[in-house]
């Protein structure tokens, strides 16, 4: 029906003169008010009404080159990207970096001192970054007391500046540092000062011996409110023993793969309050827990093996990782959960008559997980090659291709807690 049919006072009654004239009246007021509904939502700018905190959520969602582009929009969003409360600078989002360098100076400059800048985020993982930028960055971090402060790059210097590790604000911290010359090496201090950090994500260190430390690298004792620890591919230098001391560690995560024996260190755990532990690499570490370790879960996920130069010429390639990895859970014996993947029972079923082993671990396990996993190549490879030899050259080669489980393992690791649920993950699970 047309539109003026719809109007309550259309009547037959009405005689048509009346009924043409009501018809005409009424639409053109409809138009009217559709023309100034039309000019006032023109002329005014609700989005630039909102306060400064819900500008500044939306601008989050942007790269910072996108962010800083509003500031042309109008007066109101002339300042706005100067005082975001978080700022993330990462190298992808710009042609060169020329342009970054430039842009991250500009940014710097012109930042509001006034306001308090709660997260840093400064990413530039593929070039270069030179010295005085990071310097710049860290300065900038320290002086407007940044509360989480994440950096990753790959550059030539052999530490960061002192002032970053002396920050009475920082509750997280990330820094992660990516080498493309595998001589260059990151030292992490051993003296330190972060009275407030809680979360500390580390990736491409190197830990030292300090004075007096007896051979053993302690860099986390300093932290007195740590309660995640994250390290990735680092490496002990001048020590064979990394010690993890913490009285509030409560959850930590590891991943390194120490091909060659030579990289290989002691780790020793004083952490009281541990209760999670994920390791993902080459679990060969000789791992010693100090009493009243109160770990709960366990994570692993065995991705490769070590290459002992030795022994490449025997079955015994694998030996070593197996049985340091099974001292792993004769040394965790009171855990609760256990998540493994389906590779990291293969290493395991290579320790030398394990169905024999005397386990008297795992009496308080309540639940096992077993992650599907393909075999990587390195690991496939490393497997084969001691299957082959520790059966001889005229036994079938029978290492299954694919994700799978070794026979009687599961079975071994339950002999001591039979009740414990049994879950059996797929790879798309």
């Amino acid at each position: 029906p047309q539109l003026y049919q719809l109007l309550p006072y259309h009547s037959t009654n009405i005689n048509h003169k009346t009924h043409q004239k009501l018809k005409n009246s009424t639409i053109q007021n409809l138009f009217k008010n559709r023309t100034n509904s039309k000019m006032s939502s023109e002329s005014e700018d609700r989005l630039s009404d909102l306060p400064d905190s819900i500008l500044h959520h939306i601008l989050s969602f942007l790269n910072i080159k996108h962010a800083f582009q509003s500031s042309i929009l109008s007066t109101r969003w002339k300042n706005l990207p100067n005082n975001l409360p978080s700022l993330k600078l990462t190298s992808q989002h710009f042609e060169s970096m020329k342009s970054f360098n430039k842009s991250v100076s500009q940014i710097l400059s012109h930042r509001s001192d006034s306001t308090v800048v709660h997260t840093l985020e400064f990413t530039c993982p593929q070039d270069l970054v030179e010295p005085h930028i990071l310097k710049r960055i860290v300065k900038f971090a320290v002086t407007h007391h940044v509360k989480r402060l994440q950096i990753s790059i790959t550059c030539d210097i052999q530490q960061f500046r002192g002032c970053l590790f002396f920050s009475q604000t920082l509750t997280s911290l990330q820094l992660w540092v990516h080498e493309c010359i595998q001589h260059w090496s990151m030292l992490f201090p051993n003296s330190l000062n972060l009275p407030s950090l809680t979360s500390l994500s580390l990736a491409g260190f190197y830990f030292g011996v300090g004075d007096g430390d007896d051979g053993c690298a302690e860099p986390f004792s300093g932290f007195n409110k740590l309660n995640t620890l994250t390290i990735l591919s680092c490496r002990v230098v001048k020590a064979r023993c990394l010690c993890i001391s913490s009285t509030t560690l409560a959850n930590l995560i590891m991943s390194g793969y120490y091909l060659i024996n030579d990289c290989q260190f002691k780790l020793h755990l004083c952490a009281p309050s541990l209760c999670n532990f994920a390791f993902t690499g080459t679990p060969n570490q000789k791992l010693r827990v100090s009493h009243g370790c109160s770990l709960q879960h366990l994570y692993i996920d065995a991705t490769d093996i070590s290459l002992n130069s030795s022994v490449v010429n025997s079955h015994t390639l694998v030996e070593e990782d197996s049985e340091a990895l099974l001292s792993w859970l004769q040394e965790l014996a009171n855990i609760k959960s256990l998540t493994v993947s389906s590779n990291t029972l293969q290493v395991l079923s290579f320790v030398p008559d394990l169905f024999k082993v005397k386990f008297t671990s795992l009496c308080n396990l309540e639940s096992l997980k077993v992650e599907m996993k393909p075999l990587t190549c390195e690991l496939e490879l490393k497997l084969g090659i001691a299957a082959f030899r520790k059966e001889g050259e005229n036994t079938e080669f029978n290492l299954k291709q694919g994700p799978f489980i070794p026979d009687g393992v599961v079975d071994f690791l339950l002999q001591n807690s039979p009740s414990a649920k049994v879950n059996i993950i797929p790879i798309n699970g």
